[in-house]
C-alpha cells in the first residue's frame, strides 16, 4: 500500500518521507483506538480481581469444596510456579530440614500437581504414597505427572471434610506444603495430621510468611500470579502452638531466621516413641514474623 501511495504521490509532488509519516500516523491512530477499546475491559477485569481478593480477606469461614473449586479454576498453576523461586524452595527446604529416612510410606496432603511427591521420590525418600487433595483437576495433573515420571506406587484420594478418611498411625511421613493456611479450621487439620502419622514418623509442614499476604494479593490483582483463593496466612507463634497443643510432650524448639526473601516457614515434628503422640524436634523460620 505504501508503494502504491508513493507512486501516486510522485505525480502530486509529495515526498516519500511525508508519505511514511502519514502511514505511521494512521498506524498510531489505529493502535490508540484499539487500546481505547481494550481499556474498559482491562479495568473491569482488575475490578473483579480486587473484589475477589477483598472477598478472600473478609471471609471468615469456608469449606473443602470452596478450596477445591478455587484450585479447579486455576489453569496456569505449573506455568506460573515454574517462574517462582520460592515455590520449589518449599520442597528443597523440606527435604533439607527433615532428615527423612529413605523408602517411606508418605501422605502428601493437598498434593496439587504432584511436584512435592515427585521431588521426594526422586531423592529416594518415597517408596509409596497417598496423594490427597480437594481439587479433582489438580489430582488429574498429579496422577499424570507421577506416572509420566515412572512413579506408579501411589493412590490419589479426594478430600471432602474432616475427619480425614485415613487410618490412625498409617504414614511414616507427611508432606503438607502451603496447605494449612487454605483448609478450614487449621487446628483441626494439625490434629488430624498428628493422628495419621506413625509413632516415630515425620511431619513436614510449610506455610508462607504472613507479611507476604498483601504481596500475594497485589500479584493476583495485577495478573502476575494466581490468587490464593480461600485462605488465611498463619503466624509462626500460632502454628507452633498448634503443634505443641496436639503433640506434647515436646523437646526444645530451635528457631532460625533468614532474609525476608526466603518466605517459607518449615516445621518438622517427629514422634520419639509409641506412647507419646509426637515431639517437636525443630522449627525452621524463614523470613520475618
Amino acid at each position: 500500500m505504501v508503494e502504491t501511495t508513493v507512486e501516486a504521490s510522485q505525480a502530486q509532488g509529495i515526498g516519500y518521507h511525508s508519505i511514511c509519516c502519514l502511514a505511521a500516523g494512521r498506524c498510531r491512530c489505529a493502535r490508540d483506538k484499539r487500546q481505547e477499546k481494550s481499556q474498559p475491559a482491562m479495568n473491569t477485569k482488575i475490578q473483579h480481581r480486587i473484589a475477589a481478593e477483598l472477598g478472600h480477606w473478609m471471609r471468615t469461614d469456608w469449606t473443602f469444596a470452596d478450596v477445591g473449586a478455587h484450585w479447579d479454576a486455576v489453569e496456569d498453576y505449573d506455568a506460573i510456579n515454574e517462574e517462582t523461586y520460592s515455590y520449589f524452595r518449599r520442597f528443597v527446604d523440606g527435604l533439607r530440614l527433615s532428615n527423612l529416612p529413605d523408602g517411606q510410606h508418605v501422605l502428601d496432603l493437598c498434593a496439587r500437581t504432584g511436584n512435592g511427591t515427585l521431588y521426594f521420590h526422586q531423592h529416594g525418600k518415597v517408596s509409596s504414597a497417598v496423594c490427597a487433595d480437594v481439587s479433582e483437576r489438580m489430582g488429574e495433573i498429579c496422577q499424570t505427572r507421577l506416572r509420566a515420571n515412572g512413579f506408579e506406587n501411589f493412590t490419589w484420594l479426594h478430600l471432602f471434610d474432616y475427619p480425614l478418611p485415613l487410618s490412625t498411625a498409617s504414614f511414616d511421613a507427611i508432606l503438607c506444603f502451603e496447605t494449612v493456611e487454605h483448609l478450614p479450621y487449621p487446628e483441626r487439620l494439625v490434629s488430624e495430621l498428628g493422628r495419621v502419622t506413625k509413632p516415630g514418623g515425620t511431619l513436614i509442614l510449610t506455610t508462607p510468611n504472613v507479611l507476604w499476604e498483601p504481596v500475594h494479593a497485589l500479584a493476583a490483582i495485577s495478573g502476575a500470579h494466581h490468587s490464593e483463593g480461600p485462605h488465611r496466612f498463619i503466624r509462626y507463634q500460632r502454628l507452633e502452638q498448634m503443634v505443641r497443643d496436639e503433640n506434647a510432650p515436646l523437646a526444645d524448639a530451635v528457631a532460625w531466621s533468614a532474609p525476608c526473601a526466603d518466605w517459607s516457614q518449615n516445621l518438622t515434628a517427629q514422634n520419639p516413641a509409641p506412647q507419646t503422640p509426637a515431639s517437636l524436634i525443630g522449627v525452621e523460620r524463614c523470613g520475618w514474623w
